[in-house]
């Protein structure tokens, strides 16, 4: 028996050839590529999801799978405008703050 984890990525410039590794409960268990929208088969209970790049992650977010209803995520870069200056700031100083990740 199992339930659908649904994960929307933005698109954008930083990461745009990188694929974000999706890990539930620090288990890779996919990739989203940039703007991709991906759905992931977990088994219905509680779980921690985080994304992802090379040794920058979210915190995890902690939610309940439920049978028959879709757990919906969304996930991105916080490297926008100005902030594409500051990518080797958040690469090593800010690594839980180069990604986001939320529910959605």
């Amino acid at each position: 028996m199992t339930t659908t984890l649904s994960l929307d990525r933005d698109s954008g410039y930083a990461d745009r050839v990188r694929e974000y590794r999706v890990l539930v409960d620090g288990l890779e268990i996919g990739r989203i590529a940039n703007g991709e929208q991906r759905s992931f088969e977990i088994d219905p209970g509680p779980h921690e999801l985080s994304v992802k790049v090379d040794w920058c992650r979210t915190d995890p977010i902690p939610f309940v799978a439920v049978k028959d209803l879709a757990s919906r995520f969304q996930c991105g870069s916080n490297l926008r405008g100005i902030r594409l200056v500051f990518a080797l700031y958040y690469a090593l100083f800010a690594r839980q703050k180069y990604l986001w990740l939320r529910a959605g």
